[in-house]
């Protein structure tokens, strides 16, 4: 018998179970592990990276009515998890690094925008620092959506954590593989607790 199934008893599962897993909680250790390698306060796993830009979404207070802006040039899952909160998606033209046009991303920004989802395509990071500045100058939180560049940095930080989330897919074709799953990293308490208890 493999040494993981040994010690915990074979239970992944995030909760429960506790006399069978020995007080192992393989979860927490991974969860733990993704917050000091990306050096974040806070990790929450889920079922996949569609989900964690969902239930993001939702900690944030998402609600029907309200904008998101993401990119042209993306992955279908940003998009479904905008509508599956029943806002908007507002989409902008992408730049000559195929990610997010901060000039665009100026010109859609409204009332109604309640976040912006640039997406690190290819494994090449947005132009964060304009971004970021627009979105403080608008009041508008950012979610890095790092699905497709895990352990990249921008300024010497990791993707994933210079917005006020960062979200991490480890579906069997992405850069880090657990063959499904998804995390989202923050160093906002609020963000953290609300997506624990979504």
């Amino acid at each position: 018998m493999f040494e993981i199934f040994k010690k915990s008893n074979g239970v992944f599962f995030a909760h429960g179970f506790d006399k069978l897993r020995n007080n192992i909680f393989r979860v927490r250790i991974f969860e733990r592990k993704l917050s000091e390698k990306f050096k974040i306060n806070n990790c929450q796993v889920v079922s996949s990276g569609t989900a964690a830009i969902k239930v993001t979404l939702k900690a944030i207070g998402v609600k029907p009515g309200d904008e998101v802006i993401t990119q042209a040039f993306n992955f279908i899952a940003t998009i479904e998890a905008i509508l599956d909160c029943g806002a908007k998606p507002i989409i902008t033209n992408i730049d000559d690094s195929l990610n997010m046009d901060p000039e665009d991303l100026q010109k859609r920004i409204t009332k109604k925008t309640k976040a912006v989802i640039p997406v690190h395509m290819l494994g090449f990071s947005a132009n964060l620092s304009a971004i970021s500045k627009i979105c403080k100058k608008n009041k508008v939180l950012m979610i890095e959506d790092n699905c497709e560049a895990v352990g990249g940095k921008y300024s010497n930080k990791f993707l994933g954590t210079i917005g006020d989330a960062g979200i991490l897919s480890f579906d069997h074709g992405k850069n880090i593989t657990t063959g499904e799953g998804g995390a989202i990293l923050t160093n906002k308490k609020s963000i953290f607790i609300n997506s624990k208890e979504y």
